[in-house]
């Protein structure tokens, strides 16, 4: 028998004010499964991953989080099931990154939060000010926060969007690392990016125009019909010998 999913939406359509952005849309996540979510800009993308972290929306979602509706979830309780990472971050006080960092700790632990920093190459950042960070350095420690909090359910949205190449192979492996297939956690995170989006998801739900979506293994949704439906533009995929294929977008 299946273990019963880690998080599970029931059929929902998902809204942005008058906007139908996704139609009856349904959602398992199980343990060892890095699902991405994948659509242009203003799909809903955003708006999915605030609802399943179970941020302010109106009414009660039909969300079950490790088996429990996330509407009888206090706010305790959801720190301890899941972690959230805002695609750009708000920052009003000009406090150290080592104490933001200790801050998403149940129990602070200075050492612990500076392995976090070191994992996402971001030690050196410890007693800079987060106001005066740049983005992806930010995006970086808004990461190691997530790994402080060290829930089983981690909610990523765009978490590679500013990211250099080489710390977007460094965040490629760390997410691998932390949600191995056999594992006991579990990611859903949001890119735009579809090659990174092969390289690390095990499943995709693709939102697509008009409401509709799909979402089933990466193998499958990945292909260049469902791509060009997604993002209105033709794709073509590059197989590589021993390697991932690569998708490359066409004019």
């Amino acid at each position: 028998m299946a273990d019963p999913a880690l998080l599970e939406l029931q059929p929902q359509t998902l809204r942005a004010g008058a906007q139908v952005l996704a139609r009856e849309l349904s959602l398992q996540v199980r343990r060892g499964q890095r699902w991405a979510v994948i659509g242009r800009n203003g799909a809903g993308k955003s708006t999915l991953l605030r609802l399943l972290a179970g941020l302010p929306a109106p009414g009660r979602p039909p969300i079950r989080l490790q088996g429990r509706p996330l509407g009888e979830r206090s706010p305790a309780e959801l720190a301890r099931c899941r972690s959230y990472m805002a695609a750009l971050p708000h920052d009003r006080f000009g406090i150290a990154v080592l104490d933001a960092v200790m801050l998403a700790q149940r129990q602070p632990d200075a050492q612990r939060a500076l392995q976090c920093l070191l994992r996402v190459d971001a030690q050196h950042l410890a007693r800079r000010s987060l106001l005066g960070l740049s983005a992806g350095e930010r995006q970086r420690v808004a990461l190691a926060q997530v790994l402080a909090q060290d829930t089983a359910l981690a909610l990523l949205d765009e978490p590679a969007s500013f990211q250099d190449p080489r710390h977007q192979a460094w965040l490629l492996r760390l997410l691998r690392e932390q949600v191995p297939r056999a594992g006991e956690r579990a990611l859903v995170f949001s890119a735009h990016d579809v090659n990174w989006v092969a390289s690390l998801a095990t499943d995709v739900l693709a939102l697509l125009p008009e409401g509709r979506w799909l979402a089933g293994s990466a193998a499958d949704v990945l292909q260049a019909d469902t791509l060009q439906a997604v993002y209105d533009c033709a794709w073509q995929r590059i197989e590589r010998s021993g390697r991932g294929d690569l998708w490359l977008a066409l004019d």
